[in-house]
């Protein structure tokens, strides 16, 4: 199956319905050169590269042994390959049970963000009517309001730009801003889902940026400044009342 430029694009921007997303990731695996196109289609490869190095590799095998011949010392062989079956699996289950945990949707968001510097955001589209279809298209893939108004009032940033990417199938809207020096600034929104507990606001330095994450009523919510000594203390508290629920 081949795929063009535009569709590639839109399943990097995450626009792209399931089933086209589901084939390229399936083609993807076995296709370099799929691979290679996408990271030139996108500013942020080593993001995407990174995201393919961590996909699941299949579960260890536990090889069990053989069944063995009952004769005079048999009971000893037996002994001997349960044993050597029970080392394989030990193995074998302790390095599943340690493998590398997977990153959650914000210290993925967190990673993407670090990579923005003041040249990524300067010639973004930031026109009415580029912003228009932008949170139309947001809005529609959370099911719900961004309050954009509330957004464009933020102290000392100017809005950029609004993208929906996806995590594990559930949409994450990335909203970018610009603060008073050019610095790139980020709130995200991914829908949870109407069963996802709530959780208060709590502020961490995540991929040396400084962030202040929440969650309710099924949806979370990120704000991300530009170094690890941003004060986010003017954005959050407009951002936890606006979107309290």
């Amino acid at each position: 199956m081949t795929f063009s430029d535009e569709t590639l694009l839109a399943y990097l921007e995450g626009t792209l319905d399931e089933v086209q997303s589901r084939a390229i990731e399936a083609a993807v695996e076995d296709d370099a050169e799929l691979e290679s196109r996408l990271m030139a289609l996108d500013p942020f490869a080593p993001v995407v590269q990174d995201v393919f190095e961590k996909l699941p590799t299949e579960a260890p095998k536990v090889d069990l042994p053989e069944p063995v011949a009952h004769h005079a010392n048999g009971g000893f062989l037996r002994l001997l390959a349960v044993a050597a079956g029970v080392g394989v699996a030990a193995v074998a289950l302790t390095f599943w049970a340690t493998r590398p945990a997977e990153l959650g949707w914000a210290q993925q968001a967190a990673i993407y963000q670090s990579l923005y510097v003041p040249e990524t955001i300067v010639s973004l589209d930031s026109s009415e009517a580029s912003l228009d279809k932008q949170f139309a298209m947001a809005e529609a893939a959370l099911g719900r309001s961004l309050n954009r108004e509330a957004l464009e009032s933020l102290p000392g940033l100017e809005l950029k730009r609004a993208q929906v990417l996806s995590f594990k199938g559930k949409p994450l809207v990335q909203v970018v801003f610009a603060d008073e020096q050019g610095q790139p600034f980020a709130f995200c929104v991914i829908r949870q889902g109407p069963n996802a507990p709530k959780a208060e606001v709590k502020q961490a330095v995540l991929s040396g940026l400084a962030t202040a994450t929440w969650a309710q009523d099924g949806y979370g919510y990120m704000l991300l400044g530009s170094s690890p000594q941003t004060d986010l203390s003017s954005e959050l508290d407009v951002l936890t009342r606006t979107f309290a629920g």
